[in-house]
């Protein structure tokens, strides 16, 4: 999926996130992000309760120009409560991919689902400022195109 707006014209330092679930027992092993075309420097993601604590913190290396970035975390895959709500997120420099009004309804890829922004208080989540701010805003249920690399626990 490509986002719809491939550079935002905001310039501004960001943390940009979404609110997930898992529904079966697993773990994220990394964070991916669409970069925009004019997002440059480095990035890091983090993982999050849904209350802020912070469970893991990636660096992006050996990124494109733009398109899906990918890094894992270099302490191991962190562990996930099915049914439990999660923070996925990155730092942008400015200048993010994003599709408005993505979460108006709850958004499920297999185990994984982004809940509609009415029901989770927000999703498509934000704060201004530095790398590592919890994300706790939201603004027309954007899609900020961040995502966890998953894996569901083997039967």
């Amino acid at each position: 999926m490509t986002p719809a707006v491939l550079s935002d014209p905001d310039a501004s330092p960001v943390e940009l996130g979404m609110k997930f679930q898992a529904t079966v027992a697993g773990s994220v092993s990394g964070i991916k992000f669409y970069k925009g075309t004019g997002d440059t420097g480095t990035h890091q993601g983090h993982l999050w309760t849904a209350t802020g604590t912070l469970l893991g913190t990636v660096t992006f290396t050996g990124e494109t120009v733009s398109g899906w970035q990918s890094a894992t975390f270099t302490n191991g895959p962190i562990s996930l409560t099915p049914n439990t709500t999660y923070v996925v997120s990155y730092h942008s420099n400015g200048h993010f991919a994003a599709t408005s009004n993505y979460f108006g309804g709850a958004i499920s890829n297999g185990p994984l689902t982004a809940p509609s922004s009415s029901s989770s208080g927000g999703n498509g989540v934000y704060e201004y400022g530095g790398s590592g701010l919890f994300p706790k805003n939201s603004y027309q249920a954007a899609n900020y195109f961040v995502d966890v690399l998953f894996n569901p626990l083997s039967a």
